[in-house]
C-alpha cells in the first residue's frame, strides 16, 4: 500500500512538473495542492470562447513555450490594461482582433507583437499617443472575431481595426478544450487526474470528430512538402478542416460574408480596416513560394477597401531560423519582426494620412 501511494505521489510530481495549469495569480506559489482551473480564464458563450473579464491568473508551464505566463484581462475581456471610457482627441486607437497567435498566451504580454508594435509607434510619433488593444482569443475564427467587435470592441472607439487572419479562420471554431467539461475537485488539484481523464476523453473526442481532421499531422514526417509543391497541396487537402481550408475555394465563401459585414461596420462606426495575413509554418519553410491563400485574401481586402499586410515574405526571409513553436505560433523573436512590420504599416499608411486630415 505504501509503495502504491509512493508511486502515485511520484507520478503526480512528474505530471505537475510538465503539465500546463491555470491558477489564480494569488495562489500561484501556494503549494502542492493549488487549484488549477481553465475556467478562471476562459468562458464558453453561445457566441464562442471569450476571456473572463477581470481575470488575473498565471499559466504555469505553458505547453508551447514552457514559460509561466502572467495573464491579466481587462473589464472588456481583452488581454490589455484598463482603458478610459473615452479616448482623448489626440489619441490614435487600434483594436487588434485575432486568435491564439494574437492573444499570445504562451508569451509575456510585452513580447507579443501587439505590444511590440505599440511601443515602436509611440517612439516614432513625436508625442501623439498610440494605443494598440489586444482583443485576441484562442480557437476562434473571423465570424467570432466580428462578434467580439460588436460585443465589446466598438466600445474602445477604434480609429483602425486590425484583423489578424490565420488560414483556418473561415472554419467554424472547434477544439478539445471546450469538450473537457467543468473540472471537479480532483482534476482541479491533481495534474495526474487531469492527464488521465484528458487522455480518455481526447480519444473519445477524436473518434467523434473523425480522425480525418488530424491526418495531416501524420503527413509531415516525410518532409516532401518542403521541396514538392504537389506534396504541399496534398498536405493542405489533408488539413482542410484546419489551416488547409485556405487552399479550398469553397471555404472563402464564409470569409466573403464576414468581410462584407465588417465593411458595413467600418462605414457605420468610422474606423479603417487593415487585414494582416499570418502564414502556416509549411509555407515559410518550403523551398518554393506558395502564396495562393495570401493572394485570395489580398484581393478580398482590396475589393472591400481594406488595407493588407502579408507576413509571408518577412517570415520566409528568416526561414533558416527557429520561427515557430508549432505549425503557427511564432516565437518571441518572430513576434518582434511582426510587431515592427505592423508598426511601420500603421505609421506609413494610417498615422501619416490621419495627421494630414486632422
Amino acid at each position: 500500500m505504501l509503495s502504491f501511494f509512493a508511486l502515485i505521489c511520484g507520478l503526480e510530481t512528474w505530471y505537475r512538473a510538465r503539465a500546463t495549469r491555470v491558477v489564480a495569480a494569488r495562489l500561484a506559489d501556494a503549494g502542492f495542492l493549488v487549484q488549477s482551473d481553465p475556467e478562471l480564464l476562459i468562458r464558453y458563450t453561445p457566441g464562442g470562447r471569450r476571456l473572463v473579464p477581470g481575470a488575473h491568473v498565471r499559466i504555469l508551464n505553458h505547453r508551447l513555450s514552457r514559460l509561466d505566463i502572467e495573464m491579466r484581462i481587462n473589464s472588456l475581456g481583452f488581454r490589455d490594461k484598463e482603458l478610459p471610457s473615452r479616448k482623448s482627441p489626440e489619441e490614435f486607437r487600434v483594436l487588434v482582433l485575432g486568435d491564439s497567435i494574437t492573444w499570445g498566451d504562451y508569451l509575456p504580454a510585452e513580447a507579443v507583437y501587439v505590444e511590440r508594435a505599440e511601443r515602436l509607434l509611440n517612439s516614432w510619433t513625436n508625442g501623439r499617443p498610440v494605443e494598440l488593444i489586444n482583443a485576441g482569443v484562442g480557437d476562434i475564427g473571423i465570424r467570432e472575431e466580428l462578434q467580439i467587435l460588436k460585443e465589446s470592441g466598438l466600445a474602445t472607439q477604434p480609429d483602425l481595426l486590425v484583423v489578424s487572419f490565420y488560414l483556418n479562420d473561415s472554419r467554424p471554431p472547434w477544439g478539445f478544450a471546450g469538450e473537457f467539461g467543468r473540472p471537479g475537485w480532483l482534476r482541479r488539484h491533481s495534474a495526474l487526474a487531469t492527464e488521465v481523464s484528458r487522455a480518455f476523453q481526447l480519444e473519445r473526442w477524436i473518434k467523434a470528430q473523425g480522425e480525418e481532421r488530424f491526418v495531416w499531422i501524420y503527413g509531415l514526417a516525410s518532409g516532401q512538402w518542403r521541396k514538392d509543391p504537389a506534396a504541399l497541396e496534398r498536405l493542405a487537402w489533408m488539413a482542410r478542416y484546419d489551416w488547409g481550408a485556405a487552399w479550398q475555394p469553397e471555404s472563402w465563401k464564409q470569409v466573403d460574408v464576414e468581410l462584407a459585414r465588417l465593411r458595413g461596420l467600418a462605414q457605420r462606426h468610422g474606423f479603417r480596416v487593415l487585414i494582416v495575413a499570418f502564414p502556416v509554418r509549411f509555407q515559410v519553410e518550403a523551398e518554393f513560394l506558395d502564396d495562393r491563400p495570401q493572394k485570395e485574401l489580398a484581393n478580398r481586402a482590396r475589393t472591400n477597401g481594406f488595407g493588407f499586410l502579408n507576413l509571408l515574405g518577412l517570415l520566409r526571409s528568416h526561414r533558416g531560423e527557429a520561427i515557430f513553436f508549432d505549425h503557427c505560433h511564432p516565437v518571441a523573436s518572430a513576434n518582434a519582426w511582426i510587431g515592427e512590420a505592423l508598426a511601420q504599416c500603421i505609421r506609413d499608411d494610417y498615422l501619416t494620412t490621419e495627421s494630414k486630415t486632422r
